[in-house]
């Protein structure tokens, strides 16, 4: 805990910045009646704080932010194409307390929760004629301190709970608090928070609302009702710290009814500015859901999905990340698994495995799910005038840093991006919240809670497929079939947007999912035909129960008597 309350200092001011008054005056002289006292500075520092939001360097990592790696690549949706990244320690098994953490936020969220802290506190000193912004600004660091819990509590389970800025004179000797308290706080936070927030129309974009708050509490209230978490813990026993003990299907009533009042604020709903059309044939289906798919990560304008976007200045560093190896520039650093390309469907809303599906083995890319194609780069695909080849020895294929599984990543891709010659750039936006993740939140614990309801998934699927496909096959009143659906939804609606590896560890099937080996595809040239190969084990993978939960660093436990010990089994 010392490690965490070391930053005593009372600015880490990322917004510097935002005014140039800043400039004028030396960094150890700022105080807080400097600080407060006006407008400007007062949003400068609130702006500073949301540097805590995940993505914080998204403009040069190119949302591979785990060392290089997207978290999709320690999940079953894909690997990292180079090795050296210690991303690893999450697929391997050699994490350790004693190790940092590619994936921890133990010491940077609690630094931003002490910011929030004393933001809160000082901006009591604004001008009285400033009192709707200062409720503002304190509402939005009181969701911007929720966030930064949630993050930590979904990783670490029970955190010591911190709601003052200490000093190097106080007890920096701060207990655990129990899984339930936790949850019950970052609740109380969004409840609070919502009050001040401004509605999602008159907010300015990246910046907290009212929606945002109400999302991250369906999103909080999902996790706690999932099996994780909603019974016995994952070593088998009721500790308090990982756990609520016992099962209870109000939780997931709870999940329900906060997911319903994001959907009833009625200021969002699925991008699809090309809706799909009853009659449009299978190539104008997959153009326009394709289209519809691959905008909603770089359109601003117009764009109602987006609850709460991280922003990155205009910019390529994402394609640059993420095009094929053999495009120049392009460094092609996350290798998506066979798994994940077997999880799109078919251009009539059928898995691959439905033999009344039009999948062809002989020709897998054909009459796919739309977002197949605005999410993978594949074999034969035309790329801007460019042919994709990741057959053996293809031009995006022959190389020690080429593709590992025979696809690369190409969501987030803007489509006419280039990265050599004269460079050019496009928006990046990527979702720390947004519509269609509630819709499928609600769809969730609503079938728990009280058993299927189609309809959010077909709102979901509606932006890539025909209305009348855009159903899911589940009989009424099986909830198993439901959840299956749900499952499959998210795994492809979401993919490699960082919730993969936690849905499978709150579902408590990760020791199965994540130890399974990553497969790939080995395509190999016969004149002017392929033949595909799955190649089962490209990458290993190991998943010990103890990794259901991160261990909290073993310098904090060690630096901090009242923790009393790490998570079980580490």
């Amino acid at each position: 805990m010392k490690n965490i309350l070391k930053y005593i200092s009372l600015l880490f001011l990322g917004a510097a910045a935002v005014s140039c008054d800043f400039e004028d005056m030396p960094f150890d002289k700022y105080d807080s009646d400097f600080v407060f006292s006006n407008d400007k500075k007062a949003e400068g520092y609130v702006l500073g704080v949301y540097l805590g939001l995940p993505f914080d360097k998204s403009d040069e990592n190119g949302y591979n932010r785990v060392d290089g790696a997207m978290l999709a690549s320690a999940s079953d949706e894909a690997m990292i194409t180079v090795p050296g990244s210690s991303i690893v320690f999450l697929t391997d098994g050699s994490l350790t307390p004693r190790k940092s953490n590619p994936d921890g936020c133990w010491e940077n969220n609690y630094k931003f929760i002490r910011d929030a802290n004393i933001g809160i506190v000082g901006l009591e000193k604004l001008p009285e004629a400033n009192h709707d912004l200062k409720l503002q600004l304190q509402a939005e660091l009181k969701f911007l301190k929720a966030f930064f819990y949630f993050e930590l509590v979904k990783r670490y389970g029970g955190v010591p709970l911190i709601d003052r800025a200490y000093e190097l004179s106080d007890d920096l000797n701060v207990p655990r608090s129990s899984f339930a308290a936790c949850v019950d706080y970052i609740a109380g936070l969004c409840d609070e928070s919502y009050t001040d927030l401004p509605a999602p129309n008159n907010v300015n974009f990246g910046r907290a609302s009212k929606g945002a708050a109400l999302a991250l509490k369906a999103r909080l209230l999902l996790y706690a009702a999932s099996p994780l978490y909603n019974g016995k813990g994952y070593d088998g026993s009721d500790n308090e710290f990982i756990c609520y003990g016992s099962y209870d299907k109000k939780r997931w009533e709870s999940a329900a009814a906060a997911a319903a009042e994001v959907i009833r604020l009625g200021d969002y709903d699925i991008y699809k500015p090309n809706p799909v059309a009853e009659t449009d044939r299978d190539e104008q289906v997959i153009a326009s859901g394709s289209a519809n798919y691959r905008k909603l990560f770089t359109v601003i304008t117009g764009n109602k999905e987006l609850i709460l976007p991280r922003t990155s200045k205009v910019g390529n560093r994402v394609e640059i990340q993420n095009f094929p190896v053999g495009i120049p520039n392009g460094k092609g650093l996350t290798s998506p698994s066979q798994q994940m390309v077997d999880a799109y469907g078919t251009v009539t809303g059928q898995p691959i495995d439905d033999p009344e599906s039009p999948y062809d083995r002989k020709n897998p890319y054909e009459n796919r799910d739309p977002r197949f194609y605005a999410s993978i780069f594949y074999n034969g695909q035309n790329w801007n005038g460019t042919t994709i080849e990741t057959f053996r020895g293809g031009a995006h294929n022959n190389t020690n840093t080429s593709t590992r599984t025979g696809y690369y990543m190409s969501k987030f891709c803007g489509s006419e991006v280039v990265i050599s010659g004269t460079p050019t750039n496009t928006n990046h936006c990527f979702p720390l919240f947004r519509y269609a993740e509630l819709l499928l939140d609600y769809a969730e614990a609503v079938n728990e809670a009280y058993g299927p309801d189609v309809d959010p998934l077909k709102a979901v699927r509606s932006r890539v497929l025909r209305p009348s496909q855009s159903d899911v096959d589940a009989a009424e009143g099986d909830s198993d079939a439901m959840r299956a659906a749900i499952r499959r939804e998210r795994r492809v609606e979401l993919a490699f947007e960082d919730h993969r590896y936690y849905d499978v560890k709150r579902w408590k099937i990760a020791d199965e999912v994540l130890s399974e080996s990553i497969r790939g595809m080995q395509i190999t040239k016969n004149g002017d035909t392929f033949s595909y190969q799955i190649v089962e084990n490209v990458n290993s993978r190991q998943f010990s129960p103890k990794f259901y939960l991160y261990p909290i660093p073993n310098g904090d436990v060690v630096n901090n008597s009242a923790i009393r010990g790490n998570n079980p089994l580490w």
